[in-house]
């Protein structure tokens, strides 16, 4: 144990040190310019005050005639220090959106440049020999940054090349007023502002290809104007569906479909050509399901955009996600989870042993939780390792060291587990329990040195467990070592802009198990509303909060679990042990104003 403790003594020092600047190079910028400045007027004196042509005499201490301070000199090296900065800065939050190890290219791009400011300011006299070496030390790691993660991102997001280059310059000249005439752009640039990056093909020059073929339809502004409508929207996905007397468009706002404006069943059919072009997809096909995906961008913001198209007995129905890159979530807290269940969800994953499971339905947000949870444990402290099918994109959380196993040639997660429990890991996140060998090996594992973290989806906390059993794991493997369950449904929350107040009844109050006296008025869609509201389009809700079950398994429900695994049984034993259920929670979301108990009752029906 004691070449433990010192291993994670100097993990401790070095995370809350070198990491921490990694993460975030901006921290140290204000020292480095005391640095800068420092040794910029140590180059200054000597270049002064040491002629390389004169020789001080013995013992004595040379003087000059004066303008030891050079302008030029200081004015130059801040120039270079702040481009430096903003490139430095870029590249750690350019990390993020690319996928690349930020605390490496943080290193790549922070430490050469430190090094050649003291060979600048000290080594090297001559101050024009010594300013080259900055000037490479800054440019050489950047444009190996630029060169390695334009490799991995899409065509239309790359860097700093020809296309790119042309785009800087043409919105520079936009700037200064030069304007551009609207009659000489091409075809495909008129409507909405969206770029569309092609995926899937099997080679960059066949998504060119399809790209090139989909900006040349008739159908390509019209995308573009569908796909910005959804964003404009604050829709999750689009779904086009040819019926008999036209196409219908719907839009999934906040988790509820809402219609919109029929479409031309000749520009939906160009259209829909577009959509598979860019997905690689075969556009003659009508009889058989395709699956694809393409990216989009506008307004400055980035989607993932997967696509299914589905035959029918009238056409085809094609559904379209707008997935963000990046979900807007700093913690758990902005989810809408309590502070007293953050404290307590915290303390059960600082867990040694054990099994912990997240749960909730379909598109639940269990992966955003499962983040945020991640990203609030102990990681500095712990050595964590997570295991994830290859097809499933799983956000990248900052030491977990991520293991993939690929589901379509038939690996599951038991076929990998052995390997990297020889790492001797602490925690041990699996996204998905699909066998039987998979929990008996976690069960096993989570009685002795390894805790062990995982999901399933339910649409309780109490039905996570049984759902764990399904997989014929033995109760009495399972029972003893499972912790807790975290589960979760999605809620509309009310737009703040046109909601309105009103008394409920004292019977419903009594059906709730809320004190007549403890609430006046609760909150709804406006009923009538004037005029449609600009904040939330005339839908009455905008955005979405999460209303959480925490159920901590205590000797009472292992019990249960061993004795009588049934529903009722063990909702019943939840209950009697003050775990409060989803109704109870969201309860407490109607009274506090921030939804309705006619979206509550919806989502509950789900």
């Amino acid at each position: 144990m004691l070449p433990m403790f010192y291993r994670h003594k100097a993990g401790i020092s070095f995370g809350f040190g070198w990491r921490r600047i990694l993460r975030q190079p901006s921290r140290v910028y204000p020292l480095l310019f005391g640095c800068l400045a420092l040794l910029l007027l140590s180059n200054v004196a000597m270049a002064q005050s040491f002629p390389s042509y004169a020789f001080p005499a013995p013992n004595t201490i040379p003087r000059g005639t004066g303008g030891y301070l050079s302008v030029a000199k200081m004015l130059t090296l801040f120039v270079l220090f702040v481009v430096w900065v903003f490139t430095t800065d870029w590249v750690n939050r350019d990390c993020k959106f690319a996928d690349m190890p930020y605390s490496v290219w943080n290193a790549v791009n922070v430490f050469p440049f430190l090094v050649a400011l003291p060979l600048l300011g000290l080594t090297i006299p001559v101050f024009w020999v010594g300013f080259p070496f900055s000037i490479v030390a800054w440019l050489a790691p950047l444009l190996t940054y630029v060169v390695v993660r334009n490799k991995q991102v899409e065509l239309h997001e790359r860097v700093l090349t020809p296309d790119h280059l042309r785009y800087l310059v043409s919105r520079l000249s936009g700037r200064v007023g030069v304007k551009v005439d609207a009659e000489k752009r091409a075809a495909h640039e008129a409507g909405a502002q969206v770029d569309f990056a092609p995926r899937g093909a099997v080679s960059q020059q066949m998504d060119q290809s399809n790209l090139i073929a989909a900006r040349q339809s008739t159908g390509f502004v019209s995308a573009k104007d569908l796909v910005h409508g959804a964003y404009e929207l604050r829709a999750d996905r689009i779904m086009l569906d040819a019926k008999e007397d036209g196409v219908t468009v719907q839009y999934e706002v906040d988790g509820v479909w809402h219609e919109g404006d029929p479409q031309d069943p000749e520009l939906a059919k160009e259209m829909l050509f577009v959509f598979k072009k860019l997905a690689a997809l075969k556009p003659e096909e009508r009889r058989a399901r395709q699956e694809g995906s393409f990216g989009a961008a506008t307004d400055g913001k980035k989607f993932d955009c997967p696509i299914v198209v589905q035959p029918t007995k009238t056409g085809e129905r094609t559904v379209i996600q707008l997935a963000a890159k990046q979900h807007p979530f700093k913690s758990l807290a902005d989810l809408g989870m309590r502070d007293k269940m953050i404290e307590q969800l915290k303390e059960l994953l600082l867990s040694d042993t054990g099994i912990f499971l997240f749960s909730s339905l379909p598109s639940g947000g269990l992966s955003t939780t499962m983040d945020l949870s991640l990203r609030s444990t102990d990681r500095l402290l712990r050595d964590f390792i997570s295991i994830h099918d290859s097809a499933e994109k799983v956000p990248d959380v900052e030491n977990v060291d991520p293991y993939e196993y690929n589901a379509k040639a038939g690996e599951t997660p038991d076929l990998t587990l052995p390997k990297l429990m020889r790492k001797q890991p602490d925690v041990i996140v699996v996204y998905d329990l699909p066998n039987l060998e998979t929990v008996n090996i976690l069960c096993a594992a989570s009685q002795e040195d390894h805790f062990v973290i995982s999901c399933v989806r339910a649409k309780e906390a109490v039905e996570a467990l049984l759902r764990v059993l399904l997989l014929k794991v033995p109760a009495k493997s399972f029972a003893p070592v499972v912790k807790g369950v975290l589960n979760e449904r999605l809620v509309r929350k009310l737009c703040d802009a046109c909601k309105e107040e009103y008394e409920p009844q004292p019977e419903l109050l009594k059906k709730l198990g809320i004190p007549a006296d403890r609430v006046r008025v609760f909150y709804r869609p406006p009923e009538q509303p004037e005029k449609e509201c600009k904040v939330c389009g005339g839908i009455g809700y905008r955005g979405r909060t999460a209303i959480f079950e925490l159920l901590k398994v205590d000797d009472k429900l292992r019990e249960a679990l061993l004795a009588t695994p049934k529903l009722d049984v063990l909702r019943k034993v939840a209950r009697q042990s003050g775990n409060r259920n989803l109704q109870e929670e969201g309860i407490v979301l109607v009274v506090r104003g921030i939804t309705s108990l006619a979206e509550l009752t919806r989502v509950l029906k789900q």
